[in-house]
C-alpha cells in the first residue's frame, strides 16, 4: 500500500518535471510566432503544480496527519513548498504578462526564473515520496484509509485541472512507455475521460501541447523546438 501510494505519488512528479525540463530546454529557441502558445504552456504548467500542492495542504496532507494522530507530520513537506512559492509566483507573473502582451516573451528570462526555484522544487519531489514510505512504520491498520485518501485528493485535482487544458497538459508530459509500460493505464480516470482529453480537447490547444514531451497517446518524443518532429500531434 504504501509503495503504492509513493509510486503514484512519483507518477504525478514525474508529470511536472517532464512538463518543467520540456520549458526550460525549449525556451531559449521558441520562435516569437509560436511564443504565445509557449507561454501557454508554461501556464498549464504552473496550474499542474499549483492545483497539487494546494490540494495536497487542503485535504492530503491533513488526513494523513488525522491518520497517524501525529499533528504536523507532514509539515516539513509544507515547508519545502513555501521555499519554491516565491520564485514559482514570479514564473506565472512573467508568463501571465507575455500572454497579454506586457512583456515580449524571452527564453532567457524563463530559464533564468527556472533556475531561480527549479533545485528547491526538483529536491522537494524527490523527499516527498520518502516522506511517504516512511508512514509505513504507524501499520497498515492504521493507514488503511491512506489509498482512498490519496485517490479523493487525485480525483479533485484532475476535476479542477479540467479537461481542456490541465488533463490535456498532463497526458502529453506521462510517457506510457515508463518502466516497461506498467503506468501505461494511469491515471486511474474514467476511460471516456482519457478519451475525451486525447482526441477531442487535446485538439483545441495543440499548437501549446507540440512542446510537451510526449504525443497525445504518451509516447516520448524529440522535443519540437529543439530539433523534434515539426507536428502538433
Amino acid at each position: 500500500m504504501f509503495c503504492r501510494v509513493a509510486s503514484e505519488m512519483a507518477m504525478v512528479h514525474n508529470m511536472a518535471i517532464r512538463g518543467l525540463n520540456s520549458i526550460y530546454l525549449q525556451a531559449p529557441h521558441v520562435s516569437a510566432a509560436e511564443s504565445k502558445y509557449f507561454v501557454q504552456y508554461m501556464l498549464a504548467w504552473h496550474a499542474l503544480l499549483h492545483v497539487h500542492h494546494s490540494g495536497e495542504e487542503a485535504h492530503f496532507f491533513p488526513a494523513v496527519e488525522a491518520m497517524t494522530g501525529e499533528k504536523g507530520i507532514m509539515e516539513a513537506n509544507v515547508a519545502q513548498h513555501k521555499e519554491f512559492h516565491e520564485g514559482l509566483d514570479g514564473f506565472k507573473a512573467y508568463a501571465d504578462a507575455c500572454a497579454s502582451g506586457k512583456e515580449r516573451f524571452d527564453g532567457r528570462k524563463a530559464v533564468g526564473l527556472i533556475d531561480g526555484f527549479g533545485e528547491a522544487l526538483t529536491k522537494h519531489l524527490r523527499e516527498e515520496i520518502a516522506s511517504l514510505l516512511e508512514l509505513r512504520k504507524f501499520g497498515t491498520e492504521k493507514m488503511a484509509e491512506l489509498e482512498k485518501k490519496f485517490g479523493e485528493d487525485g480525483e479533485k485535482s484532475m476535476k479542477e485541472l479540467g479537461l481542456v487544458k490541465g488533463l490535456p497538459f498532463c497526458f502529453a508530459n506521462h510517457d506510457v512507455g515508463y518502466e516497461d509500460g506498467r503506468w501505461a493505464s494511469w491515471p486511474p480516470a474514467p476511460n471516456i475521460v482519457k478519451l475525451i482529453c486525447r482526441h477531442v480537447t487535446y485538439h483545441l490547444h495543440a499548437k501549446c501541447w507540440r512542446f510537451a514531451a510526449c504525443h497525445r497517446m504518451g509516447n516520448l518524443r524529440p522535443l519540437y523546438a529543439v530539433g523534434g518532429e515539426k507536428s502538433q500531434e
